[in-house]
C-alpha cells in the first residue's frame, strides 16, 4: 500500500514532476488549502470540511505551505509534517507534540539569501542610501561622507546557518565579527573573534556597531531586545532584524529610534505582518523597512521540494530525516 502524502502547497509543474518520481507514494493534491485566507473561507463550510476529511483519510505525511490547524484536525493518521521555512509558526496551537508527529523544516536552504540581504541592509545604511533616495525623489543634491564597514564590529545574535554565512561575508569585508549562540561559549570559527552564550548579550550589545538578529522565535527569545538592551547599544549602532518580529519590543524600538538611543534600524520582520499603516516605524527616516523578503529567491520552493523528496526517500527506508525539529526548543 503506497504512503499517502498530502501536498498543501501551490507548486510549479516541475516540482510536481519531481514528487511523482518518488516511488511508493500516493500524492494528494491540497493546493487549494495552501494559504490561510482560502482555508479560513472553506473551514466554515460543513460540506468542505467533510470533503477535506475524506481527502485526508489515511494521509501519513504532508508538505505544508499553509495553516496547520485544518490539516491536523482532519488527518488522524498524520505522522510527519515537512515545513517550507525554518519557523514553526504554521503549527502554533496544534497538537503536534501531543500526537507525537515528526516535524522537519527547511533550515539552511535560504541562509545565503538571508545573509546577502543582511549585508545589503548594512551597506545601504552605512552608505546612507535612504538619504540619497529621498534626495532623488525631491531633486536635491546634498553629498555626505559615508564610513566604510571595514574595521567596524558586527555582533551576531545567532550563529547557525544564516549567522555563519553573514559572518563569512562580514569578515571578508574587514569587519570584526563577534557572536552569541544558545549552545554557549566555544572556540570561534574562522573569521569570528569570539563566541559567547546568551548571558554574553550585554557584552555583544556594548561592543557592536551592528547588532544582527538571526535566531529562531522561541519562548527564550521573545522580546529579546527591549528597552534595557537598546540602552546597552552604542548610540552610533544599528539594529538589523532578519529573524522574527517577536524578538523585538517594537514600542521600545520606536522610542529608541526617536530619542537617539541608537542610530537606526533595518527591519525585514515585524510583530504584526503586514506592518500596519498606523505603525510609527513607517515615518522614521532612520529605518529601512522591507516586507519579510530576506529569504525569498527564485527557485527556493524547488529546493524545498527537493529536500522533501530526499526526506520521503529516507522515511520510506527507515533512515533519519534531515532537518528534524526539536519541538521542545521551538526550532
Amino acid at each position: 500500500m503506497p504512503l499517502r502524502v498530502a501536498i498543501v502547497a501551490r507548486l510549479a509543474e516541475e516540482d510536481w514532476a519531481l514528487l511523482r518520481q518518488v516511488p511508493g507514494v500516493e500524492l494528494v493534491d491540497l493546493s487549494d488549502w495552501a494559504w490561510a485566507d482560502a482555508a479560513a473561507r472553506q473551514e466554515g463550510d460543513p460540506c468542505v470540511r467533510q470533503e477535506l476529511a475524506r481527502r485526508l483519510e489515511d494521509v501519513a505525511v504532508a508538505l505544508l505551505m499553509g495553516p496547520g490547524q485544518p490539516l491536523l484536525a482532519h488527518a488522524p493518521a498524520l505522522r510527519w509534517v515537512q515545513l517550507p521555512f525554518v519557523g514553526l509558526e504554521q503549527l502554533a496551537g496544534t497538537p503536534v507534540r501531543e500526537r507525537g508527529i515528526l516535524v522537519t523544516n527547511a533550515r539552511g536552504l535560504n541562509a545565503r539569501s538571508v545573509a546577502e540581504w543582511g549585508l545589503t541592509l548594512m551597506l545601504a545604511l552605512a552608505k546612507q542610501l535612504p538619504h540619497y533616495l529621498r534626495q532623488q525623489a525631491s531633486q536635491r543634491w546634498e553629498p555626505r561622507q559615508a564610513p566604510t564597514l571595514s574595521g567596524m564590529t558586527v555582533g551576531l545574535v545567532g550563529l547557525g546557518a544564516i549567522g555563519g554565512e553573514l559572518a563569512r561575508f562580514a569578515s571578508a569585508l574587514g569587519l570584526r565579527v563577534i557572536a552569541i549562540r544558545r549552545s554557549g561559549p566555544q572556540p570561534p570559527p574562522a573569521g569570528v573573534s569570539w563566541v559567547g552564550g546568551p548571558g554574553d548579550l550585554p557584552r555583544l550589545l556594548a561592543e557592536a556597531d551592528w547588532v544582527v538578529l538571526a535566531v529562531p522565535a522561541t519562548a527564550e527569545t521573545h522580546r529579546l531586545i527591549g528597552a534595557e538592551q537598546l540602552h546597552q547599544m552604542k548610540p552610533t549602532a544599528w539594529l538589523v532584524n532578519l529573524a522574527r518580529g517577536a524578538l523585538v519590543d517594537e514600542a521600545a524600538l520606536v522610542t529608541a529610534l526617536r530619542e537617539g538611543w541608537i542610530a537606526g534600524a533595518a527591519l525585514d520582520v515585524f510583530e504584526q505582518e503586514p506592518l500596519p499603516a498606523a505603525s510609527p516605524l513607517w515615518q522614521l527616516e532612520n529605518v529601512i523597512i522591507t516586507p519579510h523578503v530576506a529569504g525569498t529567491s527564485p527557485g527556493y520552493f524547488h529546493q524545498v521540494v527537493a529536500l522533501f523528496c530526499e526526506n520521503l526517500r529516507r522515511y520510506l527506508a527507515g533512515e533519519p530525516l534531515l532537518n528534524r525539529c526539536d519541538l521542545e526548543r521551538g526550532y
